[in-house]
């Protein structure tokens, strides 16, 4: 089965802007458009081809709240594709209104053409790339009161695979569920939680005590499993391997990076 194409859409009033970014993006080897109407630029991909064959992104500036609301429709309009956030003013209250909004990634929109890959990169992977100044910032926060987050274990395991790395495509297929319904299940947990996206739900999780003991041994055991060369599994497999690693005794490792990398 061939890989899927990345396809990045890129929205941006400058075009001297939208175009050094689209020649780092063809470098890099995804392919660019700066389409007028990002809404029918989704719409035309999702008609035409299966949703597997291609993973859509959208790399939007932001200047104003009309942006940031922008950014909601978008990710309203499709939950699936891959939304950075590009700051004009990068304070950690912006990272933090973009994240709620939906996005997946955000970089500084100053940083250069090669970070901005790394940051999208990092964004299909599953992760967000923070400044380390931003992370202490948000991570300093008082947490909200504390209540009874009724999340049951199979949730928490889902949490600790986010926490490690996973995307949610990963997360969906080794589960047998497809990306669309465990995006709305994870939504669903969010909701739980009282949280809009999933770093906030890590970070929730984590003050909380949910990940102790499970992301290093679901890393190890999946590693495992990928060189055994197993086939496809079933949620319940899954769930079973991922409750192993749960219950091992480990403590849970946070790490952010202070200058991006390419990856």
């Amino acid at each position: 089965m061939s890989r899927p194409r990345h396809v990045c859409a890129i929205r941006d009033p400058i075009p001297a802007y939208r175009q050094g970014i689209a020649r780092e993006l063809d470098n890099a080897g995804y392919e660019t458009a700066e389409p007028g109407d990002c809404y029918a630029w989704i719409r035309r991909f999702r008609r035409a081809a299966h949703p597997t064959e291609y993973r859509l992104a959208v790399l939007l500036s932001i200047r104003s709240d009309s942006d940031v609301d922008v950014l909601s429709a978008l990710r309203a309009h499709d939950e699936q594709v891959a939304l950075l956030a590009l700051l004009v003013d990068p304070t950690a209250d912006d990272y933090r209104r973009a994240l709620d909004a939906g996005a997946w990634g955000v970089v500084d929109y100053a940083a250069s053409p090669d970070e901005i890959v790394a940051a999208l990169e990092a964004t299909w992977a599953g992760a967000v790339r923070l400044p380390r100044a931003v992370a202490v910032d948000l991570l300093s926060r008082p947490a909200p009161a504390e209540t009874d987050l009724s999340v049951d274990e199979s949730d928490v395991l889902r949490l600790a695979a986010l926490a490690s790395g996973w995307s949610v495509e990963r997360l969906a297929s080794h589960e047998n569920f497809s990306t669309r319904a465990m995006f709305r299940h994870l939504q669903e947990l969010y909701r739980t939680l009282g949280v809009s996206n999933r770093h906030e739900a890590v970070v929730v999780a984590a003050r909380h005590g949910l990940l102790d003991g499970s992301m290093e041994a679901m890393r190890h055991r999946a590693e495992d499993e990928g060189r055994r060369g197993s086939g496809a599994r079933n949620g319940t497999a899954t769930r079973a391997v991922l409750a192993d690693a749960h219950r091992a005794d480990r403590q849970p490792s946070v790490t952010v990076s202070a200058a991006p990398s390419r990856q």
